[in-house]
């Protein structure tokens, strides 16, 4: 039979607060990436010059790409034992 001590030592999180924080952080950047990339398309009668506009084609695919970055920083974040 374990000691109750020993019962409380070898539970542990595989993530800790910050590593939960940093995923929340890169799952919200992804999501306004998205946002910022969505709008109306061109159709076959009428041409939208929008989709090609600075925003949607280079800056919220790279708030995307650091969202999924900072997803990965999270996972693999380990903090320091005191």
């Amino acid at each position: 039979m374990k000691h109750p001590e020993t019962k409380q030592k070898e539970r542990y999180a595989l993530m800790e607060a910050k590593n939960w924080l940093i995923l929340l952080l890169g799952s919200l950047l992804i999501i306004v990436g998205y946002l910022l990339m969505y709008g109306e398309g061109s159709t076959l009668t009428a041409y939208n010059p929008d989709i090609f506009a600075p925003l949607r084609i280079r800056i919220a695919p790279i708030i995307c790409l650091s969202g999924y970055l900072l997803n990965v920083v999270g996972i693999l974040w380990v903090a320091r034992k005191k």
